[in-house]
């Protein structure tokens, strides 16, 4: 019985149900009757029911506090702090809840009251102890009891009981009848009294929808619309049977609101520990592939090495057969100079051919190491950085998706949020999209579909970094939050504005340039020339010829100016960098052929930065770093991480991009030669590279790149996410065949060497 009352309380007290500062009386009788059709008979059977949790005795003067819970007013007394009382049972803290005159203007709990009289007095008529009369002062034994005003009366003041008008029709029952046939004892409840004037409240004003008294009718509720409570009573048990109609309905769905909560709770824990296994496999799965990725690591070094020193080996065997028939030969030499004419013109021609034979091999040998010392393993600098995405916990119903990293301004940004599981039904969905940029909020439109899946959208004109927000319910959404980089003017094309030929005069173009006041150049590859142009295009001078001499080239192929508008160009197969005049005057040269620091071989682009000339030493797979001067300075780069390095970029981070043609990528290093990072992967797809052969970057930060096996530019951000692409294999206009060199004018138009369609195609400004 104590968990029926104990279920209604704590169902009101978590739906939200409170009582205002002021009882009336009609909400006291309603809770009166609802838990006395719920409770009574059950209740009264056992007096520990109807225990005070403070004290833990039956209850004395019981009080309601706003969250249905009861106590003694003696015990609230106790845990009264100030004007606040913190409810024991479900700890929740009623602020300013004592009225003004004290704990006494509290509600009663009349219907517990009724109880615990009633559970007293039947415990003294079942009792084995005689029960005196409460009404005499001579204490006789009580004969009989008045239900109606709940007291043991004796013989002689219970035929007073009777004769007294206020008590003529009272209720009076034998305890003998009580105990002898187990008869229930049920009291008439008390009247429930006006706090005002003692009077019992037996009228009811539909005015101010309270029960008053007669002295009330008469004062206060003068004139308004009262009548006798039974008059009224069946008026209002129609309206409260029209207020509680929908109670049966809202409590099933509740119940089943609160089944599936438990249901998703329940599946919360089933799911974490079937995830929780899933991760340990997962993962355990990952290490067997990091243990085999160090295994072939550690066998490639190995392999290596063996391959290293069978050639080590080799070239030593060379060098020590040559020497030893070198050194017979020098001691037969020896041995005629010593002896007879005859002797020594016998061995003559003997001595000749071994020695030219032998000069010949001594010749044709490599007097360095065929091979290295150099082993070198490269971690990955930032390893959290690089290291796959292996996975991922997802904690909401949605995810954000197509969200762009960059953007630019004026263009609407867009991207979807996906609903993948959830319990409440869509109209139930709060999802908020909070756009800021630089501390202000952008306005942006969210679209839902069919399916529960959105479509957010906003438009920002500003550049600058702007941040996206997402919650649905109040959580934040996977993928939220997250920024999105605004840059200006942007524009994607894919035909050219301009093309340059040379009115088909022009050769095979490779490298191209640009310099100070507009000018550029570009290297005509297979007429061993340089053309000069101003910032109109028009071209202003032609320099070169065929041949090893100043000024003059073997297959010419990179160039690059400096602050002067001098340039410097890369003479490939004479292996070697010329500086000159824009006019074509020789002035300088450094390189030559080799392998040793300071040595070229088959160097293809040149770039000039901070007073630093930088050579994509090709063969020799490294950067090689000279003065502008020609004195060496350092080389950047090992023939593991550079595989026939084409082209050379400087980026706002002034680190240094190398188109990787071998290796199918864009590297990246440090000014002094440390490894950053690498962009992109083989592949013909969006986002690929295959072969790259040229790079520039523009004043964004955007890395463009010429594909030389896929016939296109790429384009990516500065961290290296692929933004778009633009060409197609081919001679129409916008179509490359081989493109080499690219670069960028001032105003931001890209130049594009189209190597076998022997022209320059001209890109408006990205």
């Amino acid at each position: 019985m104590n968990s029926e009352l104990s279920e209604l309380r704590h169902t009101r007290v978590e739906t939200g149900t409170h009582f205002s500062s002021r009882f009336s009386s009609v909400s006291l009788i309603l809770l009166e009757n609802v838990l006395l059709a719920m409770a009574a008979k059950r209740m009264k059977s056992v007096a520990g029911h109807l225990s005070c949790s403070v004290c833990l005795e039956l209850y004395k003067n019981p009080r309601y506090l706003p969250c249905y819970h009861s106590y003694c007013e003696d015990c609230l007394t106790k845990i009264q702090k100030g004007n606040n009382i913190t409810c024991p049972e479900c700890m929740k803290e009623h602020v300013d809840i004592v009225p003004p005159g004290g704990l006494k203007e509290l509600p009663s709990n009349f219907f517990i009251s009724g109880l615990v009289d009633e559970v007293t007095i039947e415990q003294k008529v079942k009792g084995d102890e005689s029960v005196k009369c409460d009404a005499c002062i001579r204490d006789d034994p009580a004969l009989v009891l008045c239900l109606d005003c709940g007291v043991f009366l004796c013989d002689h003041c219970c035929d007073y009981h009777k004769h007294n008008k206020e008590s003529l029709d009272h209720n009076v029952v034998s305890l003998k009848e009580l105990k002898q046939k187990d008869i229930a004892v049920h009291l008439k409840p008390k009247p429930l009294l006006c706090k005002e004037h003692d009077m019992a409240l037996k009228f009811y004003c539909d005015t101010c929808d309270q029960l008053v008294c007669l002295y009330c009718t008469n004062k206060e509720h003068n004139g308004h619309d009262h009548d006798v409570v039974k008059k009224r009573a069946s008026k209002h048990r129609e309206q409260m049977d029209q207020i509680m109609a929908p109670v049966d309905r809202m409590i099933n769905r509740l119940s089943d609101v609160c089944c599936n909560v438990t249901a998703s709770s329940e599946e919360i824990g089933t799911q974490a520990d079937t995830i929780d296994q899933h991760i340990d496999r997962h993962y355990e799965h990952l290490q067997q592939i990091l243990q085999q990725k160090k295994a072939n690591l550690k066998k490639e070094v190995h392999e290596t090495c063996t391959q290293k020193r069978k050639a080590l080996s080799a070239q030593l065997e060379q060098a020590q057969f040559i020497q030893a028939h070198l050194a017979s030969v020098k001691g037969l030499y020896g041995v005629t100079k010593d002896g007879s004419d005859e002797g020594a013109l016998f061995v003559k021609k003997q001595i000749a051919d071994d020695v030219s034979r032998l000069t010949i091999s001594y010749n044709q040998l490599d007097v360095q190491p065929v091979e290295s010392a150099n082993l070198e393993f490269i971690p990955v600098d930032n390893a959290e950085l690089h290291f796959p995405q292996f996975g991922m916990i997802n904690t909401t119903s949605f995810t954000i998706v197509n969200i762009p990293g960059y953007a630019f301004a004026g263009e609407t940004i867009g991207f979807n949020i996906l609903k993948h599981r959830c319990c409440l039904s869509e109209h139930n969905v709060s999802l908020v999209v909070e756009v800021r940029s630089m501390g202000k909020k952008i306005h942006s439109e969210v679209k839902g579909d069919r399916d529960g899946n959105f479509l957010a959208s906003f438009r920002c004109d500003r550049v600058g970094e702007v941040t996206v927000l997402v919650t649905a319910n109040g959580l934040t959404v996977r993928g939220s939050p997250c920024t999105i980089k605004v840059h200006e003017g942007y524009t994607k094309v894919d035909q050219p504005s301009k093309i340059i030929n040379l009115d088909g005069k022009m050769g095979i173009p490779w490298g191209v340039a640009f310099g100070k006041d507009g000018f550029w150049a570009v290297a005509d590859h297979s007429n061993n020339k340089i053309h000069v142009f101003n910032g109109q295009d028009q071209l202003v001078q032609t320099f070169g010829c065929y041949g090893k001499g100043d000024g003059q080239f073997d297959w010419p192929y990179g160039l690059a100016f400096n602050e002067e508008n001098q340039i410097y160009v890369s003479d490939y197969r004479n292996h070697r960098i010329q500086k000159l005049t824009i006019r074509g005057d020789y002035l300088l040269q450094f390189g030559g052929k080799g392998t040793k620091p300071g040595k070229l071989c088959d160097p293809l682009s040149v770039l000039v930065h901070n007073h630093e000339v930088y050579i994509a030493d090709q063969i020799n797979h490294r950067i090689s770093v000279f003065t502008c001067e020609g004195k060496f300075c350092r080389t950047i780069g090992s023939d593991k991480q550079l595989g026939r390095p084409h082209d050379l970029a400087i980026n706002g981070q002034q680190q240094i991009l190398v188109a990787n043609f071998n290796h199918d990528c864009i590297t990246i290093f440090t000014l002094e030669g440390d490894y950053v990072k690498t962009i992109g992967t083989k592949g013909t797809g969006v986002g690929h590279l295959w072969a790259p052969t040229s790079i520039a970057v523009d004043r964004h930060g955007f890395i463009l790149v010429t594909e030389y096996m896929n016939d296109r530019v790429s384009v990516f951000d500065k961290v290296g996410k692929h933004i778009h692409c633009f060409g197609s294999n081919g001679s129409g206009v916008g179509q490359f065949i081989q493109p080499r060199g690219i670069a960028l004018s001032a105003s931001g138009s890209v130049y594009v060497s189209d190597y076998e369609n022997k022209r320059i195609q001209v890109f408006s400004s990205f």
